[in-house]
C-alpha cells in the first residue's frame, strides 16, 4: 500500500539521523533555563495478545501501528549531544533560549536549534554539504513542537531537497491517559489515526485522500473487530479473537 512508502523514501537521512541520536528522556523536570533532554512521547502499544495473533487483520493493524511508532526513529534525532566530541560537536550555546548545536557528521554540518514559543518547546533540524550525491544548503530535515507539560506535540519530517514536508505525526494525551496519535503522509495523502486506552484497548483508522480505506478496534486482551471500505462504502468485516 501506498502508506508504507515513506520507509523508502527517507531512508537516505536516516543514515545521519541513526548516527546522532540517543537514548536520554526528558523527565519532566526540566526548567527554562535548561534545554529539554527530547521529546516525551512513547511508543502506542498494543496487548500481547494482539501482537502474537496469527490472524491477518491483527496483523494489519499490528503494520500501521509500526507505522505509526516509526517517530522513535527521528525524535531521537532531535536530543542535543551530550558533550563535546560525542559527536564531533564544534559548537554550542548554553545560554538559551534558543539554545544551538552545530556538529560534524559524514561531511554535513547538522545544526540543531531548540527554543521555547508559545509555552512550547521547539526543535529545527538542518543539514548543510554534500552526503551520499545529495547537497545540502542549511535544508530544513526536522522540526517539532511539543507543550512543556508534554501532553501533546507534533513532529514533521522534510524532504531537505526539496524543502516539503514528508510526513507528520501528532499527539495528545488527556488527563485520563488516553493517548491519540495521527500520522499524515503528505506525498500518498495517507492520514491514520489511532488511539490507546490506559488498559491498551483502542482503535485505529486509515484514510486515503480523506476517504476511509480501514478501521479496528480492539479490547483489552487483543480481541478484536475490523472493517475495510472502499469509495467509502463498507466492504467488509469480521473479528479476531
Amino acid at each position: 500500500m501506498r502508506v508504507f512508502k515513506l520507509i523508502a523514501t527517507v531512508l537516505i537521512l536516516g543514515l545521519l539521523l541513526a548516527a546522532c541520536s540517543s537514548d536520554k528522556k526528558d523527565n519532566g523536570t526540566n526548567q527554562q533555563e535548561q534545554p529539554p533532554e527530547g521529546i516525551t512521547i512513547d511508543p502506542v502499544q498494543l496487548p500481547a495478545g494482539m501482537t502474537q495473533s496469527s490472524d491477518q487483520y491483527a496483523q494489519t493493524v499490528v503494520s500501521y501501528i509500526n507505522l505509526i511508532n516509526m517517530f522513535q526513529y527521528w525524535t531521537g534525532s532531535l536530543v542535543p549531544p551530550g558533550q563535546v566530541g560525542k559527536v564531533g560537536l564544534v559548537e554550542s550555546t548554553t545560554d538559551g533560549p534558543p539554545w544551538e548545536y552545530t556538529w560534524s557528521q559524514q561531511g554535513i554540518t547538522v545544526k540543531l536549534v531548540i527554543d521555547i514559543q508559545d509555552n512550547q518547546y521547539h526543535w529545527v533540524l538542518t543539514y548543510s554539504g554534500t552526503f551520499e550525491g545529495y547537497q545540502y544548503n542549511n535544508s530544513k530535515v526536522l522540526e517539532a513542537w511539543q507543550d512543556m507539560d508534554g501532553t501533546s506535540g507534533k513532529l514533521v519530517v522534510y524532504d531537505p531537497e526539496e524543502n516539503a514536508q514528508i510526513a507528520e505525526w501528532s499527539w495528545q494525551e488527556d488527563e485520563n491517559g488516553t493517548l491519540t496519535v495521527r500520522y499524515k503522509e503528505y506525498t500518498g495523502g495517507v492520514e491514520i489515526i489511532v488511539v490507546q486506552n490506559p488498559d491498551l484497548s483502542g482503535s485505529l483508522e486509515v484514510y486515503e485522500n480523506s476517504v476511509l480505506t480501514f478501521k479496528a478496534n480492539w479490547n483489552a486482551d487483543g480481541s478484536g473487530t475490523w472493517w475495510t471500505y472502499e469509495n467509502g462504502t463498507q466492504t467488509g468485516t469480521g473479528s479476531w479473537t
